[in-house]
């Protein structure tokens, strides 16, 4: 289906689509006007305000709407959108924080995403699923395009392990390759254990900002700092048993039968390895989320270093 034919179906649906989402799309210029007010502020900074919050208020209201046309266009019956919306806090809280996101972005295909995890949450028929879509929608609030082009390079792609592959592998062919090589059909990262300075490679203009992407990434569960304690204790081991050994020897030679001291590991920081990040199965079930809605990343984001030549 057509752009235009979406456009006809968004008329149509309009006003069933605003009577169900009721208060949620409810006018809210009085609150920021109101405080301007109480302020003192003079009558043209007002007038001001006034104008560019009806129109930012416009905007979001409109973007409410589009995320709920989705939710209709993905199996939600319109004639059933009220009573799903408000048959538990659960779903009512699930709408409001994808009406929410929805008002505090820009970018039509994170709407469409919204719209479509809300069709899932809405159509659920437990509650570990409303809760689930209730995490997957949180995420989606908080990525935008650089957010989401790292999310695809952890998730979609994997670094080569050996000097016959690639540098890079992918894009991959997800869901399938991540239950391919387990037995039981479970999820599994399949080598996806990404590096600082692959990240940086890859995706040369994501470097600058890889903490707060990855920061935003983790705290919603998406990828994981992997854990090295146990290869850093086994550096760390292994250099303070070549130390001994040479104290043994050194000191063996002098007529001693035990080393004089403890051997010094001098800057232990040195051993331990560098932190790599890989995806999880939530952060895959986000991306493939932005996936199957048609989201196109931007080419600044995405390009590695062969497309910045020149």
């Amino acid at each position: 289906m057509d752009k235009c034919d979406d456009d006809e179906r968004r008329a149509e649906n309009q006003e069933a689509i605003a009577n169900a989402a009721g208060a949620l799309l409810g006018n809210v210029i009085a609150g920021p006007v109101g405080g301007v007010v109480g302020a003192g502020l003079g009558p043209k900074l007002l007038q001001l305000v006034k104008g560019v919050w009806a129109e930012l208020s416009e905007s979001a209201r409109q973007r409410q709407t589009d995320v709920l046309f989705w939710a209709i266009r993905e199996g939600v019956p319109v004639d059933e959108m009220e009573a799903r919306i408000n048959a538990s806090k659960r779903t009512q809280l699930l709408t409001g924080v994808a009406l929410d996101a929805a008002s505090r972005t820009a970018w039509e295909d994170k709407v469409q995403t919204l719209g479509c995890s809300l069709a899932e949450g809405l159509l659920a028929d437990d509650n570990a699923t409303i809760d689930t879509e209730q995490m997957i929608i949180a995420a989606i609030a908080d990525i935008e395009g650089p957010q989401l082009a790292m999310l695809e390079l952890l998730v979609a792609w994997r670094p080569g392990r050996n000097v016959a592959e690639p540098l890079i592998s992918g894009p991959l062919d997800l869901p399938t390759e991540s239950r391919s090589r387990t037995s039981d059909g479970s999820w599994n990262v399949i080598w996806r254990e990404w590096p600082r300075e692959l990240i940086a490679h890859a995706r040369p203009n994501l470097a600058p900002l890889m903490p707060s992407l990855l920061g935003t990434l983790q705290r919603h569960g998406l990828v994981v700092q992997n854990d090295k304690t146990g290869e850093a204790i086994e550096r760390y081991a292994q250099e303070f048993e070549k130390k001994l050994g040479d104290q043994y020897r050194r000191e063996g030679r002098a007529g001693a039968f035990r080393p004089s001291s403890v051997p010094r590991v001098n800057n232990p920081a040195k051993l331990a390895p560098e932190p790599t990040w890989s995806p999880t199965e939530l952060g895959e079930q986000v991306f493939l989320r932005f996936h199957e809605a048609g989201t196109k990343l931007e080419d600044v984001w995405t390009s590695g270093p062969a497309d910045q030549q020149g």
